[in-house]
């Protein structure tokens, strides 16, 4: 078994920095905001399907210090969105987009 003894390990800031913010990570982000959508739009349910087809994705880089990290994004423009996540006083809450994103879990 290899020792550890002696052995440092010293992070470098700049370098975590310049990968938060690369393309291949807002790519990454990306990816998985899409599977999140996939998950989310699979298990959603249906009266009219407006609520099924307003799941968005959006990625890009903001967020640290300079607004500069890649993030991915999953959204949903219908009205009544917000009821079907979280519910309402005569509807329990389905929690679509939460699921999803457990589920999509790589």
């Amino acid at each position: 078994m290899a020792s550890t003894r002696g052995t440092t390990f010293r992070a470098s800031y700049r370098g975590v920095g310049v990968m938060l913010r690369s393309p291949w990570m807002q790519a990454e982000m990306r990816r998985r905001a899409d599977r999140v959508k996939w998950v989310a739009e699979a298990t959603a349910p249906v009266e009219s399907g407006e609520y099924k087809n307003s799941f968005t994705v959006s990625s890009g880089a903001r967020g640290g210090v300079r607004r500069d990290r890649a993030y991915g994004r999953v959204n949903n423009t219908a009205g009544h969105a917000v009821f079907v996540e979280y519910g309402t006083s005569t509807t329990p809450a389905r929690h679509i987009l939460r699921n999803a994103l457990r589920a999509a879990g790589d």
